[in-house]
């Protein structure tokens, strides 16, 4: 089940992917797998939390997704892509704060769609508004995490990576 949740958050990750740079779906490589490294601390990072109810064996499952890179730098060509999708000046990519509201942002609507097809596969769930983890590590491993490391690149060289933790309990990550 935590696979199929991480491969429609992978979905949709690419398909926003594909909108913000006028791609095809040939266009952008995708990969799904287990997160098992260390939690590094990224430069640019968001984090966003969830709860719900998990239909199948009726437990209840928190998490958390995180979208961010651990330079800034290798970040820079995704939020010129989605400033530009949002009809954003170019220039708010040089204020203190624009990176980090354009990656929320970034973020937000992915999880618009995410979530809708999760409780369409019997996860039931509410999201925190996005929550700055730039210049902090990654929360760590608890016992039950089931983390996946999602990567989605266009043929232009825009990347998303998105690490994504389910747990039966819910424990915020800030």
């Amino acid at each position: 089940m935590w696979k199929t949740l991480a491969q429609i958050l992978g979905r949709h990750t690419t398909d926003i992917l594909g909108w913000i740079t006028n791609s095809g779906p040939d266009d952008i490589r995708f990969s799904i797998q287990p997160w098992e490294e260390d939690r590094p601390v990224c430069e640019l990072a968001v984090s966003i939390d969830f709860e719900g109810f998990l239909a199948e064996g009726g437990r209840q499952v928190g998490g958390y997704l995180v979208c961010g890179a651990v330079r800034s730098a290798e970040i820079q060509l995704l939020l010129g892509a989605v400033a530009v999708y949002l009809g954003l000046e170019p220039a708010v990519q040089k204020t203190e704060a624009g990176p980090q509201n354009i990656l929320n942002e970034f973020l937000n609507i992915i999880i618009g769609l995410t979530s809708a097809d999760w409780s369409a596969h019997g996860f039931e769930m509410n999201f925190s508004p996005p929550q700055v983890l730039s210049g902090r590590a990654l929360p760590p491993s608890a016992s039950g995490d089931k983390a996946f490391h999602l990567s989605a690149t266009s043929q232009a060289g825009v990347q998303v990576d998105i690490m994504v933790v389910f747990n039966d309990q819910y424990r915020p990550t800030i």
